[in-house]
């Protein structure tokens, strides 16, 4: 794996743990000193991450995460953080930037995705979340971009921040719903498809977008 593939790694392996302000600092340290280094050495920089009494308590937890990624397919990893080393205002507060916020589309693409997640058991969410996130590592999008969609579809953050083409959002409902199919069978899939469309209505109501134009 090349230094490049392995930052992604770091960083999606850490990404649940760290805040914004420590999370692209410990990709520099990972860089500086860590590396070259063989992998059991990931300990002792895990262990130089948890800078806080909670982190000290998730260390087995971060260091499982990130070996975990480091064993991913290149497509379900994080886009790779190298080029925000060197920013001096950190990731939060660019995607937190009141410019950045979605459109009616999409705003309605998160909430009917939301309702689909919420009617089936946690192990079927987890499988429609990585054929999702397998979709993503396929498109071609700018950075920022496609790293706020990852870490919404992956459920690391509550909302989405940018746009996305009708296009792309189809596919991802389309998938999901495939998924459903795979493991509950098209007439189970229907009846919560159906449902989640009626609770995206009612939740959707001040968006100048129709639920069934997603479809």
């Amino acid at each position: 794996m090349d230094i490049v593939l392995r930052r992604r790694a770091i960083f999606t392996g850490l990404r649940p743990f760290l805040n914004d302000d420590e999370l692209l600092p410990a990709i520099g340290l990972w860089e500086r000193e860590y590396a070259v280094q063989p992998v059991f050495a990931l300990s002792g920089f895990i262990a130089k991450c948890c800078t806080r009494p909670a982190l000290k308590a998730q260390r087995g937890q971060m260091l499982r995460a990130v070996v975990g990624a480091m064993e991913l397919p290149e497509g379900q990893l994080l886009p790779d953080p190298g080029t925000q080393l060197g920013d001096e205002v950190p990731r939060a507060q660019r995607l937190a930037s009141p410019s950045l916020s979605a459109d009616d589309k999409t705003s309605m693409f998160a909430i009917l995705l939301q309702a689909m997640l919420s009617l089936v058991e946690p192990a079927l969410q987890g499988v429609i979340r990585n054929r999702l996130l397998q979709q993503l590592g396929k498109q071609k999008l700018e950075g920022l971009r496609q790293q706020a969609l990852h870490d919404w579809l992956a459920g690391h953050s509550a909302m989405l921040t940018h746009s996305y083409s009708l296009d792309l959002l189809q596919l991802f409902i389309n998938q999901a719903y495939v998924v459903m199919c795979e493991a509950l069978g098209p007439v189970k899939a229907d009846q919560l498809l159906a449902q989640a469309i009626r609770q995206a209505e009612i939740q959707g109501q001040p968006l100048s977008f129709r639920v069934h134009d997603l479809l």
